[in-house]
Parts: C-alpha cells; sequence; structure tokens
C-alpha cells in the first residue's frame, strides 16, 4: 500500500496546487458557454437576494421525448437517477438567511445515485457527502414500496393516480426546498406589486421623449395591397401583430388563465402559509404548461406581464416554478421507470460515506517546493512571483491542514469498483450513468472522465480545495490513481507554460437544474466524426500543419487573440502576425490558384467555347437538343443516348417509371446474358435494391430468384416488341392496367408460337400460369412490406433444418441459433444471397478466407448439404460454437477438401488475421453507400477513439489513418477499397507484414501489389509530409507495466449487417443485432 499512500499525498498536493492557483477549471474556456456568477449584478433592494439569479433553467427537460425503443428506456433511466439525486438533496438555503453560528445544510446533502440492474431486482446506490440520514432512507424505503406496487399493479388507466402518491411523498419529503422556492415566488410577485415608477423630472428632454410621435406610416399601391413603414426617430417600439397567447383552443387558454391567476393569489397576498393541496394542484396544472409547446409560450408571456415586463423578476418567477414543478416531474419519472423496467423489486442500498485522508499538520512546505517535488523546478520570473507571496505562502499551509472531505461521486464510483471486484460471476449489470444533484465539480469531473465507465450531466469547473481521496483505498485501484494524478499534472504543465499566472475568471452556477439530463449526455456525445484539426497539429508538430512550398498553413497565437503566424507557400510569408482573417484569405486564396480558380474577391474569367463537341462522341456538334440544348452531332447519335439523356432532360413528364424500368432492365439482361455466376448474383442485387422498382413492377411478389429472372426476361421482351415502349407501358402503369396488358401480349406470344411452332419463351408460361394460379401478380403494389422471396425463404430454411415444430410451440432462438438460421435464410438457393462484408456470417462461419466469388459460393453449397445431410440443426450449432463445423462436415460425408487446400477455414480467424479482415469490414461499411450501425458514435467504446465511428484503434494506428486529415482519410479508403478488390491480394500475408518486427514491411507488401502506393495516394497539396504513417503500431502496457508491441484490440462492433433495402435483407432494422460483444459497447 506504500504506492497507494504515495499517490494520496501526490494528489492532494495537486489539488492543494491547483485550488491555489485557480478557483475554475484550467484549460476549459471552449466551454465557457454557461452562465457566470461570480459578479452577478445586484438588485434594487439589498434585502432581496435570491440564488437562481443568473442561472439559465432548460425548460426543454420537460418535453417528452422523441427517440423510442432502448434509447427510450435508456433516457428514462438517465433521468431518474438524476430526479432521484435532487430529491435526496432536499436542502435548499437562500443566501445570506443562515443564522449565525448554524452550518448550511446543502453541502452535505448533495447526493449522486447508480442504479445496478439484476435480472428482476433495481438496486439504487445512494451516496451523499456526508452519508444517508434516517429521514432519507425512511423516504427511500417508502419509494421502493411505492414502486415496486407500481411496477407489479401499474397499468395506463391507474397510472394518473400513481404519479400522484409519487408526488406526494416528494413533496413531504422536499419540504426545505418548498419552502425555499415559495418564499422566491411570493417575494417577486409582491416587489412587482409595489413597484412605483419614479417620477421623473421636468425637463425639455424628458417631455420630449414622453409625447407620442408618428412611427407608422400606411401606403396603398394600385392593386389595393396595404403596406406600412416604420419611420426613423424617436416614439413608441413596434408592437407585434401576432397574437401574444399564441393559442387556438378555448381550453388551452382558459388553463393558462387560471394558472397565472392562481400564482397571483397565492403568492401576491400577506399570507405566508400556502395549503399543501393548493399548492400540489398548481405544480400539476404548471407541469402541463411546460410541456406544451404551445401553452408554455403563452403562460410566460402571463408572466411577463404579472411583473411588468420586469427581467430579473421574471427569471426569478420562472426559474423558481420549474424548479419546483421538477418534483413533480420527478414523481412521473419514478412511475414510468417502474412500469418500463418491468422488474419485481426495487431496492435503495445507502453508501457508507468513507473517511478522508487526513492533513498533515506539521507540513511546513511552501507551494515552491512542492512543485519542485513534483518535478516543476524551473518557472518564470511570474510564476516564483506568484508561489512566494505571504498570502499565497498561507493559504497553501491553510490547505494543507484543513479537514477535507470526499464527494459523494467519488464514493460512488470505489463503491462500484469494490462491488464489481468482489463479484465472482457478474450478477448484475451497472447503468453507466452518474446521477448528480449539483453539477460535478472539476475534480470529480476529472476523476470520473480517469474512470471510464460512467457519464455525467455536466460540470461546473470549480477548483474545491477541501477535495480529497478516501483514506483506505484498494490495491486495484492504482492504475486509476495514476491517470487521476497524470492528469491533474498535465493541467498543471499547461498553465505553467505560460509566462505568467492566469487572470481571475469568473465562477459557474453550480446548481444541476440549469443543465437537463438530454443536453448532458448530447454534450458529452462527439459531434465530429474526423480528428480535430488542432490535436493533429499539436502532435504533429510542423509536420503536422503541412508546411512545405506547396501548401500555406497558419496557427493562431495564444499570446496574441485574433492574430496568427502565416508559415509554407512559394513566397516568402510575412514572419510578423497577422490577423485571423487575412490568413484564412491567404490559404483560400493560395488553394484556389493551385486548381486554376479565381481569388475571392475576384470574378472569373470569361472564355469563350470555339469548339462545340457531341455529348455521346465528341464530334463536331451540329445539332441540339430541343428540350435542354445539349449539343448533338447528329440525330442518329442522340437517339442513341437518350436512354441516359432522359434523366437530365428537361422534357416533361420524364423521366418517368418506365425509363428508370428500362434502364434497370437493360443492366440486369446484360449480367444474365454474360452467364457469369458472379455477375447473375450482383444483378440480382441490383434489382432487388430498388424497392420502387420492384413494388411498382411485380418484383416484390416474385417467390425465387427464376420467377425474378422471369419478369426481366418477360419486361426485356415487351420492351423490345412494343412501339412506343415506354410511353405505352407508361399509359398502362398510371391507368393500373399493366398486368392485363401483360397478359395480353403473353397470350399474343404464345399464338404467335403456335402458328410459327416455334417454342416459347419460359417468361411466356410462367407469368400466365402465375396470373391464372390463386396468387397472382399484382402490378403495381405499394402496400406490401414483405417480398415474396424472403417469405420463401424462411419457409424452405425452416423445412431444411427441421424447425417448424419448434416455432410452432414457441421456440425462441438463443444467440448461435439466430447465427446459424440467418446464414441458411441467405444461402436458401431461391435467395442465393452469398454472405460478404456486408454480413455478419461473412466472417463468422468463415466466407472472409475466400478469395473470389467462386470460393464464396462453393462453401454456401457445402453449407447446404450439411443441413440436408443426416446432421440436425443442433448439431450444426454445437459445431458453430466450438468451432468444429468442418469435422462436422466430413463426420458427414461432405468433400471440403479442396477448400481446405485453398486455405479456407470454416470459423474466424484468428486474432493477427482478425485485424486485416476487421480493417475490410470498416473500409466496406464506411464505402457501402446503405446506412450503417457504423455511422453512428457510440458512447463509452473504448475500441474505439472518441471521435472515430468507422475504424477501431487498432485499424487507425496499424495501417496509416492515424493523424490524418479528412480527405487523407477519404483517400485510404478508397485505397484500401482497391487493394481488398485486387486478384492477388491475400489476407493473411498483410497481417504476416503488420506483425512483422520490421515495420517497413507493411508498406513493402502494399507496394508489391500497387506500385510506388504512397506517391499514387499523396497530393502535394493537400496531404501531409508523413502521409501514410505505415509504421505505427498499437502498444499497450500490463499491469506489470511490460509493453506489448502487437497488442490486437479484441473489438466485436463490426461483426454486425449492414441495413439495406427490404428487398435484399429480410430483417427489420430493430432485429439486426449491431453490437454483438457488450464489452465493445
Amino acid at each position: 500500500m506504500g504506492e497507494v499512500s504515495r499517490l494520496q499525498s501526490e494528489i492532494a498536493d495537486l489539488t492543494n496546487l491547483l485550488s491555489l492557483i485557480t478557483k475554475r477549471g484550467p484549460g476549459l474556456e471552449e466551454n465557457d458557454d454557461e452562465p457566470q456568477s461570480s459578479e452577478l449584478p445586484q438588485p434594487e433592494n439589498d434585502e432581496f437576494t435570491l440564488e437562481t439569479r443568473g442561472e439559465v433553467v432548460d425548460e426543454a427537460e420537460f418535453e417528452a421525448p422523441v427517440a423510442s425503443g432502448d434509447v427510450e428506456v435508456d433516457a428514462i433511466k438517465r433521468r431518474a437517477l438524476d430526479r432521484l439525486a435532487e430529491v435526496l438533496a432536499r436542502f435548499k438555503t437562500a443566501k445570506g438567511s443562515r443564522t449565525r453560528g448554524k452550518q448550511n445544510s446543502d453541502a452535505k446533502h448533495v447526493a449522486s445515485v447508480v442504479m445496478v440492474e439484476y435480472e428482476d431486482t433495481v438496486t439504487f446506490l445512494c451516496a451523499k457527502n456526508e452519508g444517508i440520514d434516517d429521514v432519507d432512507m425512511g423516504f427511500l424505503r417508502m419509494l421502493g414500496k411505492l414502486l415496486c406496487n407500481v411496477a407489479a399493479n401499474g397499468v395506463a388507466e391507474q397510472q394518473a393516480e400513481q404519479v400522484d402518491r409519487a408526488f406526494e411523498l416528494i413533496f413531504d419529503h422536499s419540504a426545505p426546498r418548498i419552502k425555499y422556492y415559495t418564499s422566491i415566488l411570493r417575494d417577486a410577485i409582491q416587489q412587482a406589486g409595489q413597484d412605483v415608477a419614479t417620477p421623473s423630472t421636468l425637463r425639455s428632454r424628458n417631455v420630449l421623449d414622453g409625447l407620442r410621435h408618428a412611427t407608422y406610416q400606411d401606403w396603398e399601391d394600385n392593386h389595393g395591397l396595404h403596406f406600412r413603414f416604420q419611420l426613423g426617430g424617436r416614439g413608441e417600439d413596434s408592437v407585434s401583430d401576432k397574437a401574444e397567447d399564441c393559442l387556438s383552443d378555448q381550453e388551452d387558454e382558459s388553463l393558462v388563465q387560471d394558472t397565472c391567476s392562481e400564482i397571483r393569489h397565492l403568492f401576491g397576498s400577506a399570507a405566508h402559509q400556502i395549503p399543501q393541496s393548493t399548492l400540489k394542484n398548481l405544480l400539476s396544472k404548471v407541469y402541463r404548461i411546460v410541456r406544451h409547446p404551445r401553452q408554455r409560450p403563452a403562460f410566460k408571456g402571463l408572466l411577463r406581464q404579472m411583473v411588468h415586463n420586469h427581467k430579473r423578476l421574471f427569471k426569478d418567477i420562472w426559474a423558481a416554478l420549474l424548479y419546483l414543478t421538477r418534483m413533480f416531474y420527478a414523481a412521473v419519472t419514478f412511475v414510468d421507470l417502474a412500469i418500463r423496467l418491468n422488474v419485481g423489486s426495487f431496492k435503495f442500498q445507502p453508501v457508507t460515506p468513507a473517511a478522508a485522508r487526513k492533513p498533515n499538520h506539521s507540513d511546513a512546505r511552501i507551494p515552491s517546493q512542492v512543485l519542485a517535488s513534483l518535478g516543476y523546478s524551473s518557472l518564470s520570473r511570474g510564476w516564483i512571483d506568484f508561489f512566494q507571496t505571504t498570502e499565497r505562502v498561507k493559504e497553501f499551509a491553510r490547505l494543507s491542514r484543513s479537514k477535507t472531505a470526499v464527494h459523494g461521486e467519488v464514493q460512488l464510483i470505489f463503491h462500484v469498483e469494490e462491488l464489481m471486484q468482489g463479484r465472482k460471476q457478474p450478477a448484475g449489470t451497472v447503468f453507466p450513468y452518474l446521477g448528480c444533484s449539483k453539477k460535478c465539480c472539476f475534480f470529480c469531473e476529472q476523476f470520473r472522465v480517469q474512470h471510464g465507465a460512467f457519464q455525467a450531466r455536466g460540470t461546473h469547473q470549480t477548483l474545491f480545495p477541501l477535495w480529497a481521496l478516501p483514506r483506505v483505498l484498494p490495491q486495484h485501484s492504482l492504475q486509476l490513481l495514476h491517470g487521476f494524478s497524470d492528469a491533474l499534472k498535465s493541467f498543471i504543465r499547461i498553465m505553467l507554460t505560460d509566462p505568467i499566472p492566469p487572470a481571475r475568471r469568473d465562477l459557474l452556477q453550480q446548481s444541476s437544474a440549469a443543465l437537463s439530463t438530454a443536453q448532458a449526455v448530447q454534450r458529452e456525445t462527439p459531434t465530429y466524426t474526423t480528428r480535430p484539426l488542432t490535436s493533429r497539429r499539436m502532435m504533429l508538430g510542423t509536420g503536422g500543419v503541412g508546411v512545405t512550398e506547396h501548401q500555406i498553413e497558419f496557427l493562431p497565437l495564444p499570446q496574441t487573440p485574433g492574430f496568427a503566424m502565416l508559415m509554407g507557400g512559394p513566397g516568402k510569408q510575412e514572419t510578423d502576425p497577422v490577423p485571423i482573417d487575412r490568413a484564412e484569405v491567404s490559404k483560400l486564396n493560395h488553394e484556389r490558384s493551385i486548381y486554376m480558380l479565381e481569388k475571392i474577391d475576384e470574378m472569373p474569367p470569361t472564355k469563350v467555347l470555339d469548339r462545340k463537341l457531341c455529348r455521346r462522341c465528341q464530334s463536331l456538334a451540329e445539332y441540339r437538343c430541343s428540350a435542354c440544348w445539349t449539343l448533338y452531332c447528329s440525330g442518329a447519335c442522340q437517339r442513341r443516348n437518350w436512354g441516359s439523356h432522359v434523366f437530365v432532360c428537361r422534357t416533361p413528364n420524364r423521366p418517368n417509371d418506365v425509363d428508370f424500368l428500362r434502364m434497370v432492365i437493360r443492366k440486369v439482361t446484360r449480367d444474365m446474358r454474360s452467364g457469369d455466376e458472379e455477375q447473375i448474383h450482383n444483378a440480382m442485387l441490383y434489382l432487388l435494391a430498388d424497392d420502387h422498382i420492384c413494388s411498382t413492377f411485380g418484383f416484390k411478389h416474385c417467390k425465387t430468384r427464376l420467377e425474378v429472372l422471369d419478369l426481366v426476361c418477360l419486361y426485356s421482351t415487351i420492351l423490345s416488341r412494343t412501339c412506343p415502349a415506354v410511353k405505352s407501358l407508361q399509359e398502362y402503369l398510371a391507368t393500373g392496367n399493366l398486368s392485363d396488358f401483360m397478359k395480353q401480349f403473353c397470350q399474343l406470344e404464345r399464338h404467335v408460337a403456335q402458328i410459327t411452332k416455334k417454342d416459347e419463351c419460359a417468361c411466356v408460361t410462367w407469368f400466365l400460369e402465375r396470373q391464372s394460379s390463386i396468387e397472382p401478380l399484382p402490378i403495381p403494389d405499394s402496400d406490401t412490406a414483405s417480398y415474396s422471396i424472403w417469405v420463401n425463404a424462411i419457409a424452405d430454411a425452416i423445412d431444411s433444418l427441421d424447425l417448424a415444430l419448434r416455432f410452432d410451440n414457441g421456440y425462441k432462438l438463443n444467440e448461435a441459433e439466430t447465427d446459424v438460421f440467418h446464414l441458411y435464410v441467405t444461402i436458401q438457393p431461391g435467395v442465393w444471397l452469398v454472405p460478404d462484408a456486408y454480413s455478419s456470417s461473412w466472417i463468422e462461419f468463415g466466407f472472409c478466407h475466400c478469395r473470389s466469388f467462386a470460393q464464396r459460393a462453393e462453401l454456401a453449397r457445402r453449407y447446404i448439404a450439411l443441413a440436408r445431410s443426416d446432421a440436425t440443426f443442433d448439431d450444426i450449432v454445437a459445431a458453430y460454437e466450438f468451432r468444429s463445423l468442418a469435422d462436422l462436415m466430413r463426420t458427414h460425408g461432405i468433400d471440403i477438401s479442396e477448400l481446405e487446400r485453398q486455405g479456407i477455414r470454416l470459423h474466424r480467424p484468428p486474432p493477427c488475421e482478425y485485424a486485416v479482415y476487421r480493417l475490410m469490414i470498416g473500409v466496406e461499411h464506411a464505402l457501402s453507400g446503405r446506412y450503417c450501425s457504423c455511422f453512428r458514435v457510440r458512447e463509452g467504446r473504448r475500441c474505439h477513439a472518441y471521435f472515430e465511428t468507422h475504424i477501431e484503434r487498432e485499424s487507425d494506428t496499424n495501417f496509416g489513418f492515424h493523424l490524418t486529415s479528412s480527405w487523407e482519410r477519404w483517400q485510404l479508403l478508397n485505397f484500401y477499397r482497391h487493394l481488398f478488390r485486387l486478384p492477388g491480394f491475400d489476407p493473411r500475408r498483410m497481417a504476416e507484414a503488420a506483425e512483422d518486427a520490421d515495420r517497413g514491411c507493411l508498406e513493402i507488401y502494399l507496394d508489391s501489389l500497387v506500385s510506388n502506393m504512397r506517391m499514387k495516394i499523396s497530393d502535394r497539396n493537400r496531404s501531409n509530409l508523413l502521409f501514410p504513417r505505415l509504421k505505427d503500431r498499437l502498444q499497450a502496457t500490463t499491469r506489470a507495466g511490460e509493453s506489448v508491441s502487437h497488442f490486437h484490440n479484441p473489438c466485436e462492433c463490426k461483426v454486425h449487417d449492414v441495413m439495406g433495402p427490404p428487398g435484399i435483407s429480410y430483417l427489420n432494422p430493430e432485429q439486426i443485432s449491431v453490437y454483438r460483444d457488450p464489452g465493445c459497447q
């Protein structure tokens, strides 16, 4: 425990030094968008001082959530944790109201809450700075019984009654806070009623300002239109013609007006006692109004009238009403949580307050000595004078000897760590959110960030000098303490780099009511998917800004705000700082000149086109399209190009649906006639991916792949033998008679074949049989959501795997069974959707080892043969789980020797190869053109950097994405996609090159496939000098301090299906398993 004790002493010195330097978190200026409170405006009445002044309460917190499903449940959990913490912090004392010698109770009641979910129980771990008392435990016991009753008997009809019971319980527990906020309301409303305007002196200026002046001039034009113009000069302010109440419903208007009158009556009188039942009823009305998007502005307008548009008084009244209404909102949230979670029991467990580390009263060190012991010996003259002043030496000595306290957030984090470390098996899941009654202080926020397991809704950045860690710490927390100490050291290091100490910064409001739970989570969610340019410049130095003769960059100067230093470019740049706007213009003009563009402040040069070339063949043009004036050399060339030109021409009512159908049919027919299995497979995907074409022309109701090809053949025949084809088919489609026309066409084709004694086309035979069956082909049909080809494939998979009886009995598939069933649905002969990088089956069942489509198709046939053998569904699932599918195939006489000779394995690749396959998946998903879960930023994923969505840490570091700009990243994605499709690409050889001790082997292998690849993907005007960085490798450090050079990140985030159109995916978006391993989320 010696190392733990040393770190405790070091962290205590760091917190004291930071508190001595500044009262607000260093290096966080970019978050200074919150209201400041250290220098609040003084009220007109010195006796009237309200703590709510200066806070901006988030009224949008009360609005109904937009999310649904699991996202909505998580949002409810976060709100419930924050509301519970606020209710537990039941004390609120007005500034200046504390009697002498009596301690303020607010600080010790600051609360934090964490939720642990078990199979049928939810446990709330509650902590306060000085511990949960008996009053709190009594409230929590009653709340637990109430929530259990709601969970057991809660229905929609009884929800209002249950909310009332919960609100009554919360109201009684929060009596001190209610008294505080009601006094604010009473004082503000009474002051507004007593305010009388001071008579102004009789001076010419006052008389002139008081006179009414004409402010508008009306004018009517020749068409009878009336206009109003505002005149310049003094006079009345303009009044909006829009209605103030924003309401149209009489009932809504009555509710708002009655509530406002009730507030004036209750709080405007001299009586200080308000019946509890009346106040509860009032808060329920205010809650209903605040949640309504139209009633809320009307209500605020009436409140402004009540206080004669006094801004400060309105702000105080509105903030106090929202704080009081939050108690009713807490009741609604608790009941909603009990109904949504569907558990049988709710428990509340207090966390025993941890004793803080005792101060060393014999410590007589001065700040400079402490800094020297921490490694900061060389200080500038400004910092030496700062630390050696008598006042700061005394202040540091007082901080070192003062009694400290452990905040509730820190108590909870350590308690959860103890809980998880002492648990032999994971019996419960800790929800990764820390509910707080106030925003976290600077030290608690940094400690939470270093821990990394919890989110919270904000920080007020104040440095509390009496902050401390617990006296007794577990040994497994050593790494956390190291990280926290290093973070505090980095803050001090950054501050000491400035030549002079920082100026005094205003403090921010500490109340959590100024920040909603939803907004706080959004603030922690990364906004950008590319790496911030600032960090790139800092980490790469001069090379990071691309300073060459071909590029111009500028760096803002921290010591001279508003100015920057220009660097690079063909000419000699100015050595003196220039304004930032001028530096930006210089950079933009340089980039535009490279691509032969005019400067920003210049007009583009005029250019006369002497040669007019044909759009299709590039010959000398002599004709124009009559609709859009596109140039052609002849009418024949225009007719040949019409099939594609129709999509850009300005011909009325074109292109239409049949134009798009003809384009699709041409491509699919060309691929069908090639006879290549891969081209036919890609043509099927191309056709079924167009949901509008499939719904409009009947492809949605084709049951097999053969029927789809028959329908394509039929449309191709109709388009080739009908004149004018597009116009005729579009007319039949618009009138709903296309199906009848196609039937008549097929009957005519049959009659012609009989007369000419030729064989009838198979597509004609199929269509006539289908139309005479009990399930004719409806054309068009936009109402049916499912595709018959997938319905038929699911039925075939159930029959081939003998699962009909299980599904009839309500059997639910587990994760492994779902993977196997998913595979067999997609490879049914009627669908034949061979797994690729867009499917999770590609990596799970060994298709990633195949180097061509023919190998993937052959492997799919082996899996179909396995299902048709004597192997049962359970045998296949067990072999899949134990990576023994190859043994199972050999046992049942399926020959896979040729596949094994080609290096194809029927299981997932090893970790070193999996890194390459994971890169292949990430590249394909990023460039797929479909929506993918990779596009969403996931909070708390340690396998991904906070700004990264597509590429995980190992691929980001090992394969050149590290520290790239947006353009460089796009180049790499496209390069790797081209590389992976080359015939000679071998993932195993690439993995071996990446694992080699010589870090240049990877670039050598890439050069063997694409010669001189570095020069081909770089651009001297856009890319960095070091791009791409192919010699970096992801490294890790063990708990023993040993470095692992070739570390493999166990990330499963990429093993999921890419969402596609319904024609090429039988899964709904809600059914897709986005992340297979909970540890990666």
